[in-house]
């Protein structure tokens, strides 16, 4: 894994807890709210993936994307939800492969 590629791992992370608020809240005020105060953060992140390498680059990168768009246009919610549930989703596994090669074997 480069390094940059951790760097986009890291700023998902520091998101991560606002990302899952948003896919329980119904109100699309607060929602745009939480959206704004980490677009930048996704936005980057999104970034540090294309330029890095690591387990899952293609499926995070785009899951990243498209979480971009849907929270630069705020349209539509249900899709922005599912979309951060995959993101989450795919970090999950991301970390799970992470922690597997890090384990000695043996």
């Amino acid at each position: 894994m480069t390094k940059e590629f951790e760097i986009g791992l890291n700023l998902i992370r520091t998101v991560m807890d606002s990302l899952n608020s948003i896919t329980q809240m119904e109100d699309k005020t607060s929602i745009k709210k939480v959206v704004q105060s980490i677009f930048n953060p996704v936005v980057a992140s999104a970034y540090q993936v294309r330029v890095g390498d690591g387990p899952r680059k293609d499926d995070l990168l785009r899951a990243l994307t498209n979480l971009v768009k849907l929270m630069r246009d705020l349209e539509d919610i249900e899709g922005l939800k599912n979309q951060i549930k995959e993101v989450l989703s795919l970090m999950k596994e991301v970390e799970k492969e992470l922690n597997d090669a890090g384990k000695p074997t043996g």
